[in-house]
C-alpha cells in the first residue's frame, strides 16, 4: 500500500503533467492562429500592392497618351494660324498706357491686367490686341515705348471681316494721331498698296479655311 506522502507525490505529478500538456496544446493553437493571420495579411498585402501597381501603370499610361496627343496637336498643321501684325514706330517714346488710351477714346477697348490693350467689336467681343513692341511686350508703371504692335489672330474670331476692318482702321487712326510710321510684321514701311495686299491675303486665307472646313 502507498503511504500518504507517496499518494500526494503521485497526485502532484499528475497535475504537473496535465498542466504541461495543456501548455503545449495552447502553444500549438496560438502558433496555428498566428500562422493563419500571417498568411491572410500577406495575401491582402500582395493584393494591395498589385492594385497600387496597376493604378500607377494606368496613370502613367494616361500621362503618356496625353503627352502623345498634345504632341500631335502641336505638330498638326491645321492648328497653325496666320497672325496679322502691324507695327507703329516713332523716334520718340510717345506710346504709353495713358497716351494710347486717349488715342482710342472713340473705340471700344479695355486695358488688361497683364499690361496690354484689347480692342472689342460691336458685340463687345475681343478682336485684336495692342502690345508694347519692346520686351516684355506690356505696359506697366507708366513706362513708355517708341514701338507698339497690333496683333490679330483670326482663328478665335466670330466675325473675322469686321475684326480685320477694325484692325486696319485703328492702326491708321493711331498713325494719324501720333504722326508715326506704319510698318508691317517685318518692320518694312507700309504703303496703301501693301495694306490692300494684306486685305487680299486675309480674304484668301479666310476663303481657303472655309473651303477646307466645308
Amino acid at each position: 500500500m502507498f503511504n500518504l506522502a507517496e499518494i500526494l507525490t503521485l497526485l502532484i505529478g499528475c497535475l504537473l503533467a496535465l498542466v504541461f500538456i495543456d501548455g503545449i496544446r495552447r502553444a500549438v493553437r496560438i502558433r496555428r492562429s498566428k500562422l493563419k493571420v500571417d498568411l491572410i495579411d500577406t495575401s491582402i498585402q500582395s493584393s494591395l500592392d498589385f492594385e497600387e501597381e496597376w493604378q500607377g501603370y494606368e496613370e502613367q499610361e494616361h500621362k503618356e497618351v496625353s503627352s502623345d496627343e498634345k504632341l500631335d496637336e502641336e505638330l498638326d498643321i491645321s492648328h497653325v494660324v496666320s497672325l496679322n501684325i502691324i507695327h507703329l514706330n516713332d523716334e520718340e517714346q510717345v506710346f504709353s498706357e495713358s497716351s494710347i488710351s486717349q488715342a482710342l477714346v472713340f473705340y471700344n477697348f479695355r486695358f488688361e491686367e497683364k499690361g496690354f490693350f484689347t480692342i472689342l467689336d460691336s458685340d463687345n467681343s475681343p478682336t485684336f490686341s495692342i502690345i508694347n513692341g519692346k520686351k516684355p511686350g506690356i505696359f506697366s508703371d507708366n513706362n513708355t515705348s517708341n514701338d507698339i504692335a497690333l496683333v490679330l489672330d483670326p482663328s478665335d474670331l466670330s466675325n473675322q471681316m469686321e475684326a480685320f476692318e477694325l484692325f486696319v482702321e485703328v492702326s491708321q487712326s493711331l498713325q494719324e494721331t501720333f504722326q508715326c510710321r506704319l510698318l508691317d510684321e517685318d518692320r518694312n514701311l507700309m504703303t496703301k498698296q501693301m495694306i490692300e495686299h494684306m486685305k487680299y491675303e486675309f480674304h484668301e486665307h479666310r476663303r481657303q479655311f472655309l473651303a477646307s472646313a466645308g
